[in-house]
């Protein structure tokens, strides 16, 4: 092998030129550069290895002085915790007492003008009470960096809870009159409703009875209009509209309100009127038409009408504008 620059010829068409060199001398060259790069891989992987070892040494001692600190600090922490937890709690059994007395107080403002002064009395108490939550509420919070301010809340708030307790006593007294009045009461409404169920009782039976007495009386006025009409038919021809004004009337019920239309003969649209105009009109024909008129009432399927109001409506026009209604002025008038 020849040297080049001091570098190891390694270029596979390098054996024309070196033909009288052996194999085994180059392929001992290859060995060699793999076992330095070997070795030089080995001592990067060693040295990252003592870094590592160094990092991890520093860590656990980290992590030691870490456990020991917080074995210091775990004492204080539990009794801070404890102390902590005992202010809430006293503070949660004030709101609750506080909620307790506002719901008290908005029943006791429904009280007459008479307890007045009292209520206002106890507003005042109640805003006491609030703002003395709030103080709580600061010391609590201050309660972990002075165990000693917050004692002395604990105390004050004990003192103001035997307070509220005996403001509570007076208004649970204050409720029970209340319950009390409140029974008299339901007592007298219970009889008030006693004597309207029998007033409706007697008026329901009131009504039945005039039910049956008008059933009666449309059913003889039917029985009336029957035998009229009979007796019509025995002394005078049937009832026309040949040669006669025909005058069509429909007559119906919506919405709870009465509706009246009307057309001049048997062609043309209904008018919507009220009944003064129907008669005004109706009046003026007859004037007008010297053979009569002949009213022609329509009434619709599903009228709404009950039978007396369609019946009542319908003997009435005849009576005043039906030609076949009108009494002769030498006949009486026929009375049902």
């Amino acid at each position: 092998m020849k040297d080049q620059g001091s570098f190891i010829d390694l270029r596979l068409n390098n054996q024309d030129k070196q033909g009288n060199e052996s194999f085994w001398p180059s392929f001992t060259d290859v060995m060699t550069v793999i076992m330095m790069i070997f070795l030089i891989s080995m001592v990067v992987v060693l040295l990252r290895n003592m870094e590592l070892v160094k990092e991890i040494r520093a860590t656990m001692e980290a992590e030691r002085q870490a456990v020991e600190l917080a074995r210091s600090t775990g004492a204080e922490k539990e009794n801070l915790a404890s102390q902590l937890d005992t202010a809430l709690e006293q503070l949660q059994a004030a709101d609750t007492r506080v909620n307790e007395l506002q719901l008290q107080v908005m029943r006791l403002q429904e009280q007459n003008s008479v307890r007045a002064r009292a209520v206002a009395d106890r507003d005042r108490q109640l805003q006491t009470l609030l703002e003395e939550r709030n103080n709580l509420t600061q010391q609590a919070a201050q309660l972990m960096l002075d165990k000693q301010a917050a004692d002395q809340a604990v105390v004050a708030a004990k003192e103001k809870e035997t307070l509220s307790r005996r403001q509570l006593a007076d208004f649970q007294q204050q409720y029970a009159q209340m319950k009390e009045q409140l029974d008299r009461q339901s007592l007298q409404i219970a009889v008030l409703k006693s004597k309207l169920q029998n007033q409706e009782q007697q008026l329901a039976a009131t009504r039945e009875e005039r039910q049956t007495v008008e059933e009666k009386y449309l059913v003889l006025a039917d029985q009336y209009d029957n035998l009229k009409v009979r007796y019509d038919k025995l002394i005078r021809p049937a009832r026309s509209s040949k040669g006669r004004h025909l005058v069509e009337v429909r007559y119906f019920k919506q919405g709870g309100k009465r509706h009246i239309e009307w057309r001049d003969g048997s062609s043309g649209e209904f008018k919507a009127v009220s009944r003064s105009q129907l008669d005004k009109a109706l009046t003026a024909l007859k004037q007008q038409q010297k053979d009569g008129l002949y009213i022609k009432v329509i009434l619709p399927e599903n009228s709404g009408l009950s039978y007396s109001e369609a019946w009542k409506f319908t003997n009435d026009l005849h009576k005043k504008y039906d030609y076949y209604f009108q009494e002769s002025p030498d006949k009486p008038t026929e009375t049902p």
